[in-house]
C-alpha cells in the first residue's frame, strides 16, 4: 500500500545488511569466575566474593575484575568446538586512557593468572556447560563459573 505525505508517494524499502549473530550457544553470555582450583598443587581460590568476570560474545572474550581495576581488562579471541574453548591474542584495552590509547597487545602471560589464565593461548576442556554453570579445565587450572 502506497501512502502519500507531502506529495510524495512513499513505497517501501527492502534494506539489506549483515547482522552478526553468533552460533555460541550456552557460552554466550556474562559469567561469574567463582573458583580457581590449581591443578597442580590443590590449592583452591575462593573468588565468589569477588567480581571477576568473563563475558563471551560473537568472536570477542572480554576478562575484567571489576573490584581491582589496576589488574586491566583484557580482550581475547576465540574458537570452540563442543568440548574445547581455545582463546588466543590478548590486548589489554586501554581505551582512551593514556596517550596513545586502544589496545596493547600481552607479551606476557603472567598478567592474565588472576583470571585463571596460564599461557597467551589457552586451551580449555568444558567440563560443564550448561544454562546456568560452566566449569573449563586447563593443564594448569579448573574454573568454576556461574551465569550472571
Amino acid at each position: 500500500m502506497k501512502h502519500v505525505v507531502g506529495g510524495i508517494a512513499m513505497l517501501p524499502l527492502l534494506v539489506a545488511c549483515d547482522i552478526e549473530s553468533s552460533d555460541n550457544g550456552k557460552l554466550d553470555g556474562f559469567w561469574h569466575l567463582e573458583r580457581i582450583d590449581t591443578l597442580r598443587t590443590g590449592g583452591v581460590a575462593d573468588l565468589s566474593a569477588c567480581r571477576v568476570f568473563w563475558a563471551i560474545e560473537a568472536k570477542l572474550l572480554c576478562v575484567n575484575d571489576i573490584d581491582h581495576k589496576t589488574l586491566g581488562r583484557y580482550y581475547f579471541r576465540f574458537s570452540q568446538t563442543t568440548d574445547s574453548l581455545i582463546i588466543h591474542t590478548p590486548y589489554l584495552n586501554k581505551g582512551h586512557e593514556d596517550t596513545w590509547g586502544g589496545d596493547i597487545p600481552v607479551t606476557d602471560a603472567l598478567v592474565l593468572a588472576p583470571f585463571g589464565i596460564s599461557a597467551l593461548e589457552e586451551h580449555y576442556l568444558k567440563e560443564k556447560l550448561d544454562g546456568s554453570s560452566m566449569i573449563l579445565r586447563s593443564s594448569t587450572y579448573r574454573l568454576w563459573f556461574r551465569r550472571f
